[in-house]
C-alpha cells in the first residue's frame, strides 16, 4: 500500500475562516457522501459508549463493547465507500481522523477510571494525537490535507483490538500487550507525520 502523502489545495488558504470555509463547502450539496455521513454518526456514537462504560456492570460493559466495534466498523466502511465510489472529499479526510480520535479517547479514559490501562499509556497516546492534530492544523492553515497514513492506520488497528479486550476483560494480559503495541505504534507514526508535513511545508 502506498503512503499517503500530503495533498495541497489549489489555493493556499490566508487564514483559518477560509481554510474552514472550503472544507465546509467540500461537504456539502451533492458533495457531503455517504462516507461523510458515516463518519458524523461515529462520533454522535462516542457519548453512548462513555455513558455505558462508566456504567460499569457487566450488560453494561457488554453493550459498550458491542457500540465501539460498531463504531469502528463504520471507520473502516466510510473509507471504503469513499474509495470505491470516487467519493474522496477534503471533509472527509479531515472528519474521518477526528472521529478515530474521539472514539479513542472514549473508551481509554474510562478504562483508566476502571482501573483497566495504566495512565501513563493513555497520557502517551493522547499527547500523540493532540501533537499530530496541531501539526495537521499548521498544515491545513498552509493549504496541505494530511490523509492518515498506513502506519496510523496499524496503530488504530492495534488501539480497537486492545480497546475490545479491556472493556470486556477478555485475557487481560492479551489487551495490555496490545494497547502497549499500539503506544509504540503511535510514536513511529507520529514522527513520521512530522516527517511528512515538514517536507511538505518546506517545498
Amino acid at each position: 500500500m502506498s503512503k499517503a502523502e500530503p495533498q495541497k489545495s489549489d489555493a493556499t488558504p490566508t487564514g483559518w475562516r477560509e481554510a474552514a470555509s472550503r472544507l465546509i463547502a467540500s461537504g456539502t450539496g451533492e458533495k457531503f457522501t455517504l462516507a461523510n455521513s458515516l463518519t458524523l454518526a461515529r462520533i454522535l456514537m462516542v457519548p453512548l459508549l462513555v455513558m455505558f462504560l462508566l456504567e460499569g456492570s457487566p450488560p453494561a460493559q457488554y453493550f459498550a463493547a458491542g457500540l465501539f466495534v460498531m463504531a469502528a466498523f463504520t471507520d473502516w466502511l466510510d473509507g471504503h465507500l469513499a474509495r470505491t465510489r470516487d467519493q474522496i472529499t477534503p471533509l472527509g479526510e479531515i472528519l474521518d481522523p477526528v472521529a478515530d480520535k474521539l472514539l479513542i479517547v472514549a473508551a481509554l479514559i474510562p478504562l483508566v477510571s476502571l482501573g483497566k490501562v495504566d495512565a501513563w499509556v493513555v497520557g502517551i497516546l493522547l499527547g500523540r494525537e493532540l501533537l499530530v492534530t496541531a501539526f495537521r492544523a499548521v498544515a491545513l492553515r498552509r493549504g496541505l490535507v494530511v490523509p492518515a497514513g498506513f502506519l496510523g492506520k496499524i496503530k488504530m488497528g492495534l488501539e480497537v483490538t486492545a480497546i475490545f479486550f479491556l472493556i470486556l476483560s477478555i485475557f487481560p494480559p492479551l489487551g495490555t500487550i496490545l494497547i502497549w503495541a499500539a503506544m509504540i505504534a503511535a510514536v513511529v507514526s507520529a514522527v513520521d507525520y512530522f516527517r511528512q508535513i515538514a517536507r511538505a511545508i518546506s517545498e
